[in-house]
């Protein structure tokens, strides 16, 4: 893999034991976030901005766990660059692996299949 980044810089991935810990996404976020603080001193405000956005509001909906709110896929990479942990893309990763065995799609293929559902009844009926 080719990147511009230091070896150094790249994000860590988590071990097994915190991967299958984590019980939710804004758990895997709130614990990337922690690591960030610990291992390179950025606060979420800080961690907001080197993804791309102009406040930490993003980031707080999606560590609170009473919100539905989602990492955007684009913005998985920055994330993981910006705390430099990889567990929030283990995690993601995990779920979809253990969705994959068990014949049961996750959270988000539930929505995207919703999604081509009405998208579909609506063009039969426009």
């Amino acid at each position: 893999m080719r990147t511009d980044t230091k070896q150094r810089e790249l994000p860590l991935d988590a071990p097994m034991d915190v991967l299958l810990a984590c019980k939710s996404e804004a758990q895997a976020a709130a614990i990337c976030l922690a690591v960030a603080m610990h291992r390179l001193g950025r606060d979420q405000q800080t961690v907001a901005q080197l993804c791309g956005w102009k406040s930490d509001s993003c980031l707080s909906e999606i560590v609170n766990p009473r919100h539905s709110r989602r990492m955007p896929v684009a913005r998985r990479e920055r994330f993981a660059l910006a705390t430099g942990c990889n567990l929030l893309s283990q995690f993601l990763a995990y779920q979809e692996a253990k969705a994959k065995t068990t014949n049961q799609p996750t959270e988000r293929q539930q929505a995207a299949i919703a999604a081509g559902v009405c998208l579909s009844s609506w063009r039969v009926a426009a």
